[in-house]
């Protein structure tokens, strides 16, 4: 979903630094948002019976309904969440790993086995999947009752995830507010999501409220500077036509200053931002130290005292 390339746009940088105002946190704070869950399992809620707090933004829903049946194309929409998947698999795995001591870990395939993993926003499971075939034990949580039929569907297939991997349609206020899912995961991964949500402020606060004490919160989104303008919306959905015109609203853009604010609000403090850079040509992700476009960043819920 994210395309980004590594091409030079200094002269579009210029023109657009007018875009980032000092007063940027504040504005950030005052526009609303939504995420990518739904109500509930089988059937959606209708939009009069949302709560005013919700994270849903219906027009995205929309946008990505009547792509549902794509996720698993990999030479289509979703080529760079597939090739993604080669950062973010082994990024998350290693900071699950980080956890235990050199004689507790497995080495087996089931390497991340007896971790809990939600994943947010899953789609059709694309990053759910992977994760499970290490072992862990994988939740895929996704607002529609579209996506989530694509991966369970896929998910089939594969007769070794029967007993790990499930899916769910709710939202993340929802799953969140559920006593019995409360500082349950081990890891709550939003991957490219959080710049598709309304009410960020909201959603990194149930993110952080199921996480368990010592558990990791992973993000992998997009900065909200010129550059990104110039290169996620100018040059990859209007040039390029990488991703359909209308995926990215750069106002949803999130600065890692501003996801490490939300976060500490929760006193979760980071551990680490780092870049991501996208080869549209090569359909191949890097890691770099310029967290001006894509960036990762991994916070840690402190161990209760």
């Amino acid at each position: 979903m994210s395309c980004r390339s590594k091409f030079n746009f200094l002269s579009s940088c210029n023109a657009l630094r007018c875009l980032v105002t000092r007063n940027r946190r504040q504005k950030w704070l005052t526009h609303r948002g939504r995420s990518f869950c739904t109500a509930s399992e089988e059937n959606s809620t209708s939009q009069d019976r949302r709560s005013n707090t919700t994270t849903i933004d219906d027009e995205e829903l929309k946008r990505f309904s009547k792509l549902a049946q794509a996720w698993w194309n990999e030479n289509g929409e979703y080529i760079a969440l597939h090739t993604l998947n080669e950062l973010r698999v082994p990024f998350i795995r290693d900071a699950l790993l980080a956890k235990k001591r050199g004689d507790q870990i497995s080495h087996s395939r089931k390497i991340l086995e007896g971790f809990s993993i939600l994943d947010v926003g899953c789609g059709g499971g694309l990053l759910s999947e992977p994760l499970s075939r290490l072992g862990a034990t994988v939740t895929g949580l996704d607002a529609l009752p579209d996506n989530i039929q694509t991966a369970r569907l896929h998910k089939s297939h594969d007769p070794t995830l029967r007993s790990n991997l499930q899916y769910t349609c709710s939202t993340i206020e929802e799953h969140s507010s559920s006593h019995e899912h409360q500082n349950s995961f081990d890891a709550v991964v939003c991957s490219e999501v959080l710049e598709h949500v309304n009410n960020q402020d909201e959603f990194v606060s149930c993110c952080c409220k199921i996480t368990k004490p010592g558990g990791s919160l992973i993000f992998t989104t997009v900065n909200k500077t010129p550059l990104s303008y110039a290169l996620g919306i100018v040059m990859a959905e209007r040039v390029l036509k990488l991703v359909p015109q209308g995926t990215h609203d750069w106002m949803k853009f999130v600065d890692p200053h501003d996801l490490r604010y939300m976060l500490d609000k929760n006193d979760v403090p980071t551990r680490l931002v780092h870049g991501m850079a996208y080869n549209p040509l090569l359909h191949k992700w890097s890691w770099i130290s310029n967290t001006s476009i894509n960036y990762l960043l991994h916070a840690v819920k402190p161990d209760t005292v």
